[in-house]
């Protein structure tokens, strides 16, 4: 175990592949994962197609969410079911990585992030010096849906997030948490 600090650019230290079905296709996928240089985000590539094929994970480029997370590129090539693999590489860090996939769907594996997780945890990360990018939120936000409600607060850069959930169910009631987004990780190697 070592720590590492958070606020640099992350890839996996080796390729990583996984084969599997596709839950909403019913299609056999094969995924590879490839590290990346720093400042490439993290980026799709349909090996199943000969051109046009990459498609950035950007909020951007979300055009459908109904069952599952669907992206596209200005051409109209999709990659469907990514937030279980998305979820796993912000998880641990991971910025940059290029998926190659031979099908629109992310293999569905257990249907968490856990397998993926685990392989990747199996190769290990590689760090850059490059710094991440960070978001500095200027002024007060608030979005309201009837009694539902999110806000966030003008940032200082103090890495602080604080957070917050009421329910009226008895069992999940009212919870907070605070967390520092500066401080350093720990990494099992």
């Amino acid at each position: 175990m070592y720590y590492v600090s958070i606020l640099t650019q992350k890839t996996i230290a080796d390729k990583i592949s996984f084969g599997g079905i596709g839950i909403h296709t019913g299609k056999k996928v094969n995924l590879k994962l490839l590290p990346a240089a720093p400042n490439t985000g993290i980026i799709f590539k349909r090996i199943d197609l000969n051109s046009k094929n990459h498609i950035h994970a950007n909020y951007s480029n979300v055009v459908d969410t109904t069952l599952c997370t669907t992206i596209s590129n200005e051409y109209g090539v999709k990659v469907s079911t990514i937030e279980h693999l998305m979820g796993a590489l912000y998880g641990i860090g991971i910025d940059n990585v290029i998926a190659e996939i031979d099908s629109q769907e992310v293999p569905i594996m257990d249907g968490s992030a856990k397998l993926f997780l685990d392989k990747i945890k199996d190769v290990g990360v590689n760090f850059s010096n490059d710094p991440i990018k960070i978001i500095k939120i200027n002024k007060h936000i608030k979005i309201n849906d009837g009694e539902k409600f999110i806000s966030i607060d003008k940032s200082n850069i103090s890495g602080d997030i604080e957070f917050e959930i009421k329910y009226k169910n008895k069992v999940i009631n009212s919870q907070k948490n605070k967390v520092n987004i500066f401080s350093n990780i720990l990494i099992n190697n």
